[in-house]
């Protein structure tokens, strides 16, 4: 029997701003039925912050500090908090309907992308789970703190307690992008000085760490994959972005 088939893309490492517009343009090509639903997997060169949608930039980081280290700062089509996104991170992104996950409202999209997400870190030795409910969106941060990776929501999944993987969503018609953030080690001296108020203890764990191996980008990547594959009973086929998908991708570049 054959599976469907859903679209597989591997970017690699693009500036911060390329990657927010690709990300929104898929969703705006799946929402006009152009392009299948599609796993995306890239990284950032050079480093970023990447800013909640409705989040405040003054407020959450220090400009003058990511000049210095040379992180460019992008905002996201997404919400939640700013993530400091370096070159040790594997981030993805889904672009999936609704109508297919079988999914009703924003956490219960949430839990059927993490069961897939949990698929692919199974296979790199990791037990991952959402955070339980009775978990709040800012257990043990003060209410200000700007940084995703100092809070544990609802929508993120942990290992032993500690966040892993930060997400973020936006659903527009049913259909919905869903951005993740896999750090493989937290870069705890720069988190400090890039993000303000970041004096809390990140509740987050790096990948590293967790596995107590050093996993690198292509075997993460590969496991999400397959990790989407077996959850939802798909096949990811390797492809690229479509001319129209770069078409806007550009566009949204110019209109920033």
């Amino acid at each position: 029997m054959n599976r469907e088939r859903w679209r597989y893309l591997d970017s690699g490492p693009l500036p911060g701003a390329t990657n927010m517009a690709l990300d929104q343009a898929i969703l705006e090509t799946h929402t006009r039925g152009e392009v299948p639903a599609t796993l995306r997997v890239y990284a950032w060169r050079p480093p970023a912050v990447s800013l909640g949608r409705f989040q405040r930039m003054e407020e959450a980081v220090d400009l003058e500090a990511c000049r210095q280290l040379g992180v460019d700062v992008v905002r996201r089509p997404t919400g939640g908090r700013a993530i400091l996104h370096t070159a040790e991170e594997v981030t993805f992104s889904i672009v999936v309907s609704s109508a297919r996950l079988g999914t009703r409202g924003v956490m219960d999209s949430y839990r059927a992308l993490a069961r897939a997400i949990a698929a692919g870190l199974r296979t790199l030795g990791l037990d991952a789970r959402l955070v339980e409910r009775a978990s709040s969106a800012a257990a043990g941060a003060p209410a200000g703190e700007p940084a995703c990776f100092a809070v544990k929501a609802r929508c993120d999944l942990v290992v032993g307690g500690a966040k892993l993987v930060g997400s973020a969503q936006v659903q527009r018609g049913g259909f919905i992008l869903q951005q993740n953030s896999l750090p493989l080690r937290i870069p705890l001296e720069d988190w400090r000085r890039v993000f303000r108020r970041a004096d809390s203890v990140p509740q987050a764990v790096g990948l590293w760490q967790a596995a107590g191996r050093q996993a690198g980008y292509a075997e993460v990547a590969a496991a999400l994959r397959a990790g989407c594959e077996q959850a939802f009973c798909v096949e990811l086929a390797p492809g690229e972005p479509t001319e129209s998908e770069l078409r806007r991708a550009e566009a949204l570049l110019t209109e920033a």
